[in-house]
This record gives structure tokens, sequence and C-alpha cells, in this order.
């Protein structure tokens, strides 16, 4: 089996990384982030110096100073950076990149200034004629870490590639289901943060259970609609898929970030006070 090579070690991607290395002990996965601390952290402790610090990273998780170290005769990359960032790393990693590299996005949102998805601006970055392919679903990094069962869709129109991940996930905890609506999937995955803040300001103005159910369901039909019309599938949008209705529970009746980035709102915070 091919070396996975995981760019961006926050807490999302260093979760994907142990999980991967964990199951299967004779995988290699290289890891790599900009963030100097993190590598040497990892290569001298085995922890992650910011996220499940109590966790002693597997012997078969190798962290590189480099990306060209961390991506040399790699199968499948997993970008694991936040979309604004996107563009520039892949800028970065191109000349490093194997030829015949599975890409994995895990990105849930799309580029600012362009409005466009993520596996449009790595194609775009590093040629139409890539492999790639995009994870969403309603998992939190500490779940998937710590071995809780979780769901997750991949996405791709390339169905080589989803033979190739689903493989690369079986015996792990993430139940993972494929499609070929990689325009569904990244919308879904995009607009559904929207909700999530609304749902997150509900909760902060004080309003009950009844309310948010009331938004999150409304809102479901109207991100499926506009969804549809900028191309993805309505068939996608299925209520027992991980990706859309996974997420949107998960993130908009639990821990999730941008929950939490609307209830500071719906208490008054400005947003600027609530993002920080």
């Amino acid at each position: 089996m091919k070396p996975v090579a995981v760019i961006g070690c926050g807490a999302f991607g260093y979760a994907l990384g142990v999980l991967l290395a964990r199951t299967h002990a004779e995988l290699t996965v290289n890891v790599y982030d900009i963030d100097a601390c993190i590598i040497e952290a990892l290569r001298t402790k085995r922890r992650h110096p910011y996220f499940h610090t109590d966790l002693l990273a597997p012997k078969n998780l190798i962290a590189h100073e480099t990306a060209a170290d961390c991506l040399a005769e790699a199968g499948t990359v997993i970008l694991a950076v936040p979309a604004q960032f996107m563009r520039k790393t892949c800028m970065s990693i191109k000349e490093a990149l194997p030829a015949h590299a599975v890409l994995l996005n895990i990105a849930k949102a799309l580029e600012q200034g362009t409005n466009l998805r993520m596996s449009e601006v790595i194609r775009e970055v590093l040629g139409k004629q890539r492999v790639v392919a995009t994870l969403s679903g309603g998992m939190i990094a500490k779940d998937a870490i710590y071995g809780a069962p979780v769901g997750a869709e991949i996405a791709s129109e390339d169905t080589k590639a989803l033979t190739r991940l689903r493989h690369l996930f079986l015996a792990t905890t993430v139940h993972v289901e494929t499609t070929r609506d990689i325009i569904g999937v990244e919308y879904g995955g995009a607009f559904k943060n929207v909700i999530a803040i609304g749902a997150g300001i509900i909760d902060g103005l004080g309003w009950g259970a009844s309310t948010k159910a009331f938004f999150v369901a409304r809102s479901l039909r109207e991100i499926e609609d506009l969804s549809v019309a900028l191309g993805a599938k309505r068939a996608t949008f299925h209520t027992a898929s991980n990706f859309w209705m996974g997420d949107l529970m998960t993130t908009c009746f639990g821990d999730s970030r941008n929950r939490l980035l609307g209830e500071l709102i719906g208490t008054g915070c400005s947003r600027e006070e609530a993002v920080a």
C-alpha cells in the first residue's frame, strides 16, 4: 500500500492521520504542517502540541519538515487545510506532488472572492487531469480520533478513486458511503455552515428547540434548491446521507464551531468578537 500524505495537521487532519495509521499497521502516514512547532512535537514527543495532547501518535505516523518529503511516493494526499489557504497550498506542493496521487479534500467551504468549490480550486491550480475527491460528513475531530463510530461521504467523479478511498477507510470507525455528485457534496457542505450559524443565533437568543428545528427544516429545502440550481443532483440530498443530514445534525445541534459562532452573535457579540 502506497503511503498516505496529510498536508495540514490541524485538529481534523491529524485525527484522520492517526485514525488511518492506527487502523492499518502496514501503512505509512506522512504528515506535514507549516507550523514547525507541530512537526517538532510529533517528531520528538509523538504528541500534537495543541490538539488531542493526551494521545501518542502511532509509530507509523511520521512528521516531515518539508512538504516534498511528506509527499514522496504518496498514493493518496489528504488536503486538510482551511479553504482560504487551499489555493496557496496547492501552488506550494505542485512540483512535489506525485503524478497519479488521488487528492482528498476535507475543507467544507467555498473560496472567498471566487466562490469556487474546493475541487475547482484544486484543479485550477494543479491541472484538470488531477483526480480529486471530497470527504464530508457529521464528524467532529475528537470523536474520530478517539474511535467513536461516525459517518462520512466521499464524492468524486472518478469511480476508481472512490473504490480506493473507500477501501482505505475500511476497518476504521468511519462508515464511508460514496457518490459521484461532488458538486452536491461540496455545495451542501459549504452552505450547511450558514444554517449552523443561524441555529447558533437562535440558541444565543434563548429560543427553544422548536424554533431551531423549524429554522433548520425550512433552511434544508432552500439550500437543497440552491445547490440543485448550481448543478447538484437532488437525489444526493436525502435524509440518510452522512454529508447532508448527518452533518446538519452534528453542526446545528452539537458543539460545532459554526454553531458556537452563531450563539455568540445571538448573545450580542459582534462578528469580530465572536470570531476572536
